[in-house]
């Protein structure tokens, strides 16, 4: 639930509201008066929910760790319990081993140093929120009119921590991409490619990457071959495997538009009582986390260095999930992901204009999380 609008946050209000959770400590936060510590956190794009005392930690942690260390950053971290081992600490010890780092007396601390550590937080809290407000005034906002005059890629820049990351999405067929260097395709837990002449992304792969005579047949499946010898050597033929996994094969005829990789990925599970298929949060979740990992170990095999990974729409096909929903199922994962790993070139591919309107609605309202909270299950 969106908090209500605050007065607005000043450094006198955050002083106020760190004195009450340097007396209250972080275990004992849930209902304790923090409205300026909360309305940063919000402002400050964490992850999470920002109406959580978890924030209010999170917040606390990056101030201190722009304070750039030395004295005043270790007493920082044990005035407010964030040091390892001293959360369920109480005032006073933690108040002691602060005085410690600066070699005075508790009543000396008290007196003179633990204001300064706590106004110095607040300048950096503030230094946090500012910084969030300048990058988000320069990026540029992704729009429809763009959409509506028939462009074929939008760039869309979401927050990953404390950074945005930038995403291109293309709107269009996906055999019409070029200069990616790991395309993925939805698969089912077969791992099965679309028949070629199926309208999906699996097919349309297939399609591109198969070798053809002069006069246009395919003389080699090259791709969906491949995956056959990928499961071959896994010893998964005629098995499904787990929902997921991620099986690599080369791009076939793809290589002459600079495709080097194509990730198979396992999202799709057969509904037993219906000619169609089942797509989760979860499952996606597992997907693109096995594509940035496989993309990670891979990417020094290549010269130059794998960097650019383009995804579909999870289950917005057969799977019926709408398209806010799969994309903010993926971002939710790619947040994750990125957080630890950051290389990469993300990409994001449908042929569908009304697919992209609503990705970029999404987008520009700030509601890829609520998109997938409302979801049902697949």
């Amino acid at each position: 639930m969106p908090r209500p609008e605050r007065t607005p946050l000043t450094h006198e209000r955050l002083v106020a509201d760190l004195g009450r959770l340097r007396r209250n400590g972080l275990v004992r936060l849930r209902g304790v008066p923090l409205d300026a510590l909360y309305d940063a956190a919000a402002g400050c794009d964490l992850p999470g929910e920002a109406s959580e005392p978890a924030a209010i930690e999170a917040l606390v942690r990056l101030a201190i760790d722009g304070l750039g260390g030395g004295d005043l950053a270790v007493a920082a971290e044990y005035t407010f319990g964030v040091a390892g081992g001293t959360r369920g600490w109480s005032i006073g010890e933690r108040r002691r081993r602060a005085a410690q780092t600066y070699g005075v007396s508790v009543e000396r601390f008290r007196k003179h140093h633990e204001r300064l550590v706590v106004e110095q937080v607040a300048e950096e809290i503030l230094k946090l929120c500012q910084t969030t407000v300048r990058r988000e005034a320069e990026a540029p906002a992704p729009s429809l009119d763009g959409l509506h005059r028939g462009s074929t890629t939008v760039p869309l820049a979401l927050p990953v921590g404390r950074a945005r990351h930038e995403l291109t999405l293309h709107v269009m067929p996906v055999e019409l991409l070029r200069d990616i260097d790991v395309i993925v395709s939805s698969e089912n837990v077969s791992l099965e490619m679309s028949k070629l002449f199926k309208p999906t992304v699996s097919a349309a792969i297939r399609r591109a990457g198969a070798l053809r005579s002069p006069t246009g047949e395919v003389v080699d499946d090259t791709i969906q071959r491949e995956l056959i010898e990928w499961l071959q050597r896994n010893g998964r033929v005629g098995f499904p495997v787990a929902a997921g996994t991620v099986a690599a094969t080369g791009p076939g005829a793809l290589a002459s538009e600079g495709i080097r990789r194509v990730y198979h990925a396992a999202v799709a599970t057969p509904r037993p009582d219906r000619d169609d298929y089942s797509v989760t949060a979860d499952v996606v979740a597992i997907a693109v986390r096995n594509v940035l990992r496989l993309a990670a170990a891979e990417r020094e095999r290549y010269s130059p260095p794998l960097s650019s990974i383009c995804l579909p729409l999870f289950g917005a096909g057969h799977g019926g999930v709408s398209a806010a929903t799969s994309f903010s199922w993926i971002w939710a994962a790619l947040v994750q992901e990125l957080a630890e790993d950051d290389p990469w070139r993300i990409h994001l591919v449908t042929h569908s204009t009304p697919q992209a309107e609503a990705i970029v609605v999404t987008v520009t309202t700030g509601s890829v999380a609520a998109a997938s909270a409302h979801e049902p299950p697949g």
